[in-house]
């Protein structure tokens, strides 16, 4: 996850920059949309588990509740980045080291519970146990250290941005972004997080629900069609998380490439840095997209808020029964 950079340039010669403006703008109207529709559905899928919370709900439900609050962190702190990109970084040092990092840990929260959650759902399979309500069992604090383990996880992952995140004026803007003078300290921080925000996760994540689509299903009635729904959800699921966080990372990996050849390979740079100055507001509002689509891909997917909006149905209808 390369750095957030949110900033316009501040020159009063909007023709001469109209090619860079158009691009932050049209970065900062996706990244509002992303807002207004991501933001409301999460908050309906941490409602709607929230009123079904009790000490017998499925650890698949806390990832979901989990999933939700870290997607929701990212989209209500994203509206910083809109006014960035609108009108420079006019919040200071530290609230851009402290905003940033926040989002780098909802951020690695969501790619972490994301993992967890086909991670658990494999091991649940695997363990080929006929009752699932028996993989349900595990203690109230196992799973809640799980999950504060998942935090901490992400916590750690997301430090290097306390330490070279500033606020500099650059090509005439002002940009909240990360500065590491070290070379090798750069291409260190960016390969880790690659490694560990994108590889393992996406291998973990594939595996998983591979291996869940090809051998769960075995038997039983509308054997078919639950394949096919399964195969429709797994297909979903990784393609979903190999479009939304690719880019960034290839953005990183770009970075990296940059760092290499600036001094061995000057044509190489400047072409490297061409593209990136050129897709890399595209590729972090992509990221966060994937924020809007998790409720939909996960919670509304899975039938919870359905079932929830069912039930609520019903219990109008008998109501009204009971009226008349």
């Amino acid at each position: 996850m390369e750095h957030f950079n949110f900033s316009i340039n501040q020159t009063s010669d909007f023709v001469n920059n109209s090619s860079t403006g158009s691009k932050q703008v049209g970065a900062a109207v996706f990244l509002s949309l992303c807002c207004l529709v991501g933001l409301p559905s999460n908050i309906a899928v941490i409602i709607t588990i929230a009123r079904q919370w009790n000490n017998r709900m499925s650890f698949t439900m806390k990832l979901m509740l989990n999933l939700a609050i870290c997607d929701s962190l990212v989209l209500s702190l994203a509206t910083f980045g809109v006014s960035g990109l609108l009108k420079g970084w006019t919040f200071g040092l530290w609230p851009c080291k402290f905003l940033t990092y926040i989002i780098y840990c909802a951020m690695y929260g969501s790619v972490l519970t994301v993992t967890m959650m086909a991670a658990h759902h494999y091991n649940a399979i695997k363990s080929k146990v006929p009752n699932l309500s028996a993989l349900e069992r595990l203690k109230k604090a196992r799973r809640q250290l799980l999950i504060f383990g998942l935090w901490i996880l992400a916590a750690v992952f997301a430090l290097p941005i306390l330490v070279h995140q500033s606020v500099e004026l650059k090509r005439g803007s002002l940009r909240c972004q990360r500065t590491i003078k070290s070379d090798s300290i750069k291409v260190t921080v960016l390969m880790l997080e690659v490694l560990f925000g994108y590889v393992l996760p996406f291998t973990i994540i594939t595996a998983s629900y591979c291996w869940i689509c090809k051998t769960q299903l075995q038997g039983g009635k509308n054997v078919k069609e639950r394949k096919k729904r399964m195969r429709r959800l797994v297909i979903s699921i990784v393609t979903a998380f190999f479009l939304f966080w690719t880019p960034i990372h290839i953005i990183n990996l770009v970075d990296i490439s940059t760092t290499l050849t600036r001094e061995s390979s000057p044509d190489v740079y400047d072409r490297l840095k061409v593209f990136r100055r050129a897709t890399g507001d595209l590729s972090k509002t992509v990221a966060i997209l994937n924020c809007c689509v998790n409720p939909f891909l996960y919670a509304f997917a899975s039938g919870i808020v359905k079932k929830k909006i069912h039930h609520k149905e019903k219990e109008n209808s008998t109501e009204i029964t009971e009226t008349n």
